[in-house]
């Protein structure tokens, strides 16, 4: 079997699904030989923000275990195991779309508090150049009030 060839035609569900395997290859790796070595659950911790790829490939995680969980314990009381399966496929597909949803939302509110934020932060920097302009102004009339005095 040529994996390479196959690449090509997996959908965004199965490129996650590969991204976490490898994710946990890498973290089983590390555990044998001690030391922490995810593969891509600190992807950005370079740039100073890991613990955003820590949450999502966390979350990423459960989605796969929840997934195992649903392939090992299937429901007793499906008769055809045909449904069963197409069950389980609408339900994972249903859960790829809250997921992602969720993630839409998380999205949403983490910019609405960046732009909180960039808008404190320039009040900030308003206010502390508009103080340093007054005080240049008040020293440079205080330096001329010591020049006239002499």
């Amino acid at each position: 079997m040529n994996y390479w060839k196959e690449l090509g035609n997996k959908t965004w569900i199965d490129w996650l699904k590969i991204l976490v395997a490898v994710d946990i290859a890498g973290a089983g790796i590390g555990m044998i030989l001690n030391v922490d070595m995810h593969v891509f659950g600190y992807l950005l911790r370079v740039i100073g923000i890991g613990f955003v790829s820590q949450i999502i490939f966390g979350l990423l995680y459960v989605f796969v275990a929840v997934l195992i969980f649903k392939r090992v314990f299937p429901q007793k009381l499906a008769q055809d195991e045909q449904f069963e399966a197409e069950k389980m496929d609408i339900e994972i597909v249903q859960t790829s779309q809250t997921v992602s949803e969720s993630a839409k939302k998380l999205a949403k509110k983490i910019a609405k508090i960046t732009d909180k934020a960039h808008n404190k932060i320039d009040k900030v920097l308003d206010k502390s150049e508009e103080f340093m302009s007054k005080r240049k102004i008040e020293a440079k009339e205080e330096v001329q009030k010591l020049i006239n005095e002499e």
